[in-house]
């Protein structure tokens, strides 16, 4: 990730092949030294994690100058409460699906020629997969461990 300074204006996010297209009389070394990159006011922009917060709504702004460094911004605000509620709904959309494969991945071990020892242990694992949307956030699901 890159950004570019041109006419005093922060041009985010930029690429090393923006630069070619922008100057296409030009010709570039296949490697971009940092005395190049500096020569077209070209930073590196150092990535930061993403908040993730299904309260908030999450954009990225212009990159931050710390020390020297251009690091990634991301800005939250309160999301609004259909926001939330929309994110909810589908975040137990996924755990369903999850759950679901979980599901079909061990129905064999409720088979006739399954020892019921085996059978029982399961049949527990099984009932607390069934029993995940009783929790109630589903951004915080404590998964059941397989016997």
């Amino acid at each position: 990730m890159y950004l570019r300074i041109v006419n005093n204006q922060t041009v985010y996010p930029y690429s090393l092949q923006k630069l070619r297209e922008d100057n296409p009389r030009t010709s570039f070394p296949s490697e971009f030294t940092e005395s190049l990159m500096n020569e077209y006011n070209i930073f590196e922009v150092r990535a930061t994690p993403k908040p993730n917060d299904y309260t908030k709504n999450v954009i990225e702004e212009t990159p931050i100058l710390i020390e020297g460094v251009y690091y990634q911004n991301w800005v939250q605000n309160s999301a609004s409460q259909s926001e939330i509620d929309n994110r909810i709904e589908n975040k137990w959309e996924e755990i369903r699906e999850i759950r679901n494969e979980l599901l079909k991945d061990c129905d064999w071990t409720q088979l006739g020629d399954i020892p019921s020892e085996t059978k029982t242990a399961w049949q527990s694992y099984r009932q607390e997969l069934r029993d995940i949307t009783s929790q109630s956030n589903p951004f915080n699901i404590e998964w059941p461990v397989k016997p």
